[in-house]
């Protein structure tokens, strides 16, 4: 399986059997993404909430073909768009044809760029191929990730440490160290002017609680 990153908090897995998922698509209007919207295909989106930082481009990938899996509020807004919906609720688990995924709370709004409200933000858990991934949307610490460590040890943690909107480093690092993954890559930062910090200093914050992390580069492709 491969992990490819588009900036901001845009994500694309590709399975070993070829099913591609993206999550957060935000990408034309990410000065950070090296791709656009008309350069992706999906078979999968997921999206955390509704915030247009997140919900991107998903209107413009989703095709007949594709499943958009994101909270009730935000499926029902996106079912009168004309698009294939799987929705899920905070807790709630499926097992689709490529893997589970879970949904868990994530302390952020979400608000459709149209001003809709979209019923609450999320973070995901993707268990694909032996490989537990947890995105954690855009968040501030809480203490229930400890829970989520217990009932989901987590191979891959993808963390905003941006701060401002969501956690910022020490904040993120101190969740990794509750998380405990294999390893830790940092997301939603330099975006804009408000989120701007520098990255390394996650690493080596995490490195002072013994969690390993990395970043990558947008554009960049690891094998999970």
């Amino acid at each position: 399986m491969k992990l490819r990153y588009f900036g901001h908090s845009a994500f694309e897995l590709v399975t070993q059997a070829g099913t591609r998922i993206l999550i957060d698509p935000f990408l034309d209007d990410n000065p950070l993404s090296p791709v656009k919207s008309s350069e992706l295909t999906a078979d999968y989106i997921i999206v955390t909430h509704a915030h247009g930082d997140h919900l991107g481009d998903t209107a413009k990938i989703a095709t007949t073909a594709s499943t958009v899996i994101c909270v009730p509020e935000l499926a029902g807004y996106l079912q009168k768009q004309g698009l294939n919906t799987h929705a899920m609720q905070i807790g709630g688990a499926f097992d689709f044809d490529f893997g589970k995924v879970k949904l868990c709370k994530a302390e952020h709004g979400s608000l459709t760029p149209d001003g809709k409200y979209a019923g609450l933000a999320a973070g995901v858990i993707l268990i694909i191929e032996d490989k537990t991934i947890y995105h954690a949307g855009d968040t501030g610490i809480f203490g229930d990730m400890k829970l989520i460590a217990e009932l989901h040890p987590i191979d891959y943690f993808l963390v905003p440490i941006g701060g401002n909107y969501t956690m910022d480093i020490p904040d993120a690092a101190l969740a990794a160290s509750w998380i405990r993954p294999k390893l830790a890559i940092p997301m939603h930062y330099n975006t804009f002017p408000l989120i701007a910090v520098n990255p390394e200093d996650f690493i080596t914050a995490t490195q002072k609680y013994g969690v390993s992390s990395r970043i990558m580069k947008p554009g960049e492709i690891i094998k999970l």
